[in-house]
């Protein structure tokens, strides 16, 4: 989509430049515009859009829309960006929002593949933990019968058993070593579990168990993995007692972690002073959704925390929480520009507006 700069490049029938309009492109003439550029529509000298033009032009839905675009006070290059994002910039996430409004029935995950990654990204586990059951469960690893079918080694032989081990099932339920860790850890009881294929039975496990029973079965299958890669590259082979014990003692330094972390109170964050004497700038966007309107909240402050200015603002016709942050970050900007001093912090809370402050691309 196109964002609006000073309008000479864009296109008001041919390009896609209106936000939320459901159309994309207008395709279609309008008779009382002498060209069929949106710097028309722009009063420049004011950088304001020229209202009385617009709404007696366009209907009225499209009218509205267009007013809601917003307009920098310093003109800049028309510019493609990314519509999916509130930062204009790309993401894998968007796209993937993007095709389920297309066809939300096409992309859209089985019900058991919800609860397993919604549970698993609940469990009381590292992080490393986690994405390594992610990737079993699509068999992103480097198993044997993987490096075997794209010809990185000579067999696919379980380097514990030296049984075939043909597929992800062998390594972690059929091997004997497997078999008898999963034997010996009675909470983990997996006799109901019969699916035949190996990531419908992990995803049904780690669903169908609680938190802490989902995180021993993770630990478990990690334990695996590693005793696995040592007996490749070390050449040691742990017995099942010792990886059950390993098991329950990680399990263990969990719990303790997790308790000395809630026995510690938590510290609320204060205004930190600027170093030397410098100054800080912070804002905050407040937005009423229904009357669709902003309220922008600056406060300078000098390095003794002594209130130097503030400063507040209603905006009318905004229509998103971002709209609001960014109109809270520009009056900040603004202020810290017309004091001129050489040494000036803008600080607030919103990451995505301070996120695409910061990016120079």
């Amino acid at each position: 989509m196109w964002k609006v700069g000073t309008g000479t490049n864009i296109s008001i029938s041919q390009y896609i430049w209106i936000p939320d309009y459901v159309n994309g492109r207008l395709l279609s003439s309008f008779g009382n515009l002498q060209c069929d550029k949106v710097a028309e529509l722009i009063s420049s000298n004011e950088r304001e859009w020229n209202k009385e033009l617009i709404v007696n032009t366009f209907p009225a839905d499209v009218a509205e829309l267009i007013l809601r675009i917003p307009l920098s006070m310093e003109p800049h290059e028309d510019f493609l960006a990314w519509s999916g994002e509130l930062t204009s910039v790309f993401s894998v996430r968007s796209s993937y929002k993007l095709l389920q409004s297309l066809d939300p029935t096409a992309y859209a995950l089985h019900n058991i593949y919800r609860d397993f990654n919604r549970k698993l990204w609940q469990t009381k586990i590292p992080s490393k933990m986690k994405i390594f059951i992610w990737k079993i469960s699509w068999n992103y690893i480097a198993s044997k019968v993987n490096m075997y079918n794209r010809r990185l080694v000579n067999n696919r032989l379980c380097p514990r058993c030296g049984g075939d081990d043909k597929t992800l099932n062998h390594l972690f339920r059929e091997c004997p070593v497997s078999a008898e860790i999963w034997r010996m850890l009675p909470e983990v009881d997996l006799a109901s579990f019969t699916n035949t294929e190996f990531s419908d039975w992990l995803t049904m496990v780690v669903a169908s168990f609680s938190l802490e029973k989902s995180g021993t079965f993770c630990i478990a299958l990690w334990s695996i993995w590693g005793n696995r890669n040592s007996c490749i590259h070390d050449k040691s082979n742990r017995s099942s007692n010792e990886i059950v014990s390993f098991i329950y003692s990680y399990n263990q330094d969990l719990e303790g972690i997790r308790t000395n972390i809630s026995k510690n109170p938590s510290v609320n964050r204060k205004w930190r002073n600027p170093p030397g004497s410098g100054l800080k700038i912070n804002f905050d966007g407040a937005f009423d959704v229904r009357r669709e309107v902003s309220a922008a909240g600056v406060v300078v402050r000098d390095s003794r925390g002594n209130i130097l200015l503030s400063s507040a603002d209603i905006h009318k016709g905004v229509h998103t929480a971002f709209a609001a942050e960014a109109l809270a970050c520009r009056r900040a900007t603004q202020i810290a520009l017309n004091m001129k001093e050489e040494s000036i912090i803008i600080e607030g809370d919103s990451l995505t507006v301070i996120k695409k402050c910061q990016n120079t691309d």
